[in-house]
């Protein structure tokens, strides 16, 4: 009967996690880029790519007073919560140097063979 009354957080522990390990820092007496304390990849505007990510599920998963909590707490930014699904760029894949349906002007049992004695 107590695990029925008890509230289930819905917010995955992973990204608990990831939000607290990812932090920015400044190496070499702070002349140096922003990069990611933890997995050392460069910060970029939202953040390395795996807070970026983490920051993305607490934001569909959190209720908004979880969320309110979280920035007072400074847990996660304003911009981390402008982060939306990213939406496909619509980019075509390159296409290959070598047409699939190329046409040889001569095929190789097309040539004439001449058969020589010696």
């Amino acid at each position: 009967m107590a695990l029925s009354t008890l509230s289930r957080d819905l917010i995955p522990g992973w990204a608990k996690i990831d939000l607290q390990l990812h932090q920015p820092f400044r190496g070499w007496f702070g002349f140096r880029r922003l990069r990611c304390d933890w997995c050392g990849e460069r910060w970029g505007r939202h953040s390395c790519p795996m807070r970026e990510s983490a920051a993305r599920q607490f934001v569909y998963t959190a209720s908004s007073a979880q969320q309110e909590a979280a920035l007072v707490s400074g847990d996660i930014t304003e911009a981390d919560l402008q982060l939306r699904r990213s939406q496909p760029t619509g980019h075509r894949r390159k296409p290959s140097p070598h047409p699939r349906h190329s046409r040889r002007s001569a095929s190789f049992t097309a040539l004439p063979l001449e058969w020589s004695h010696v």
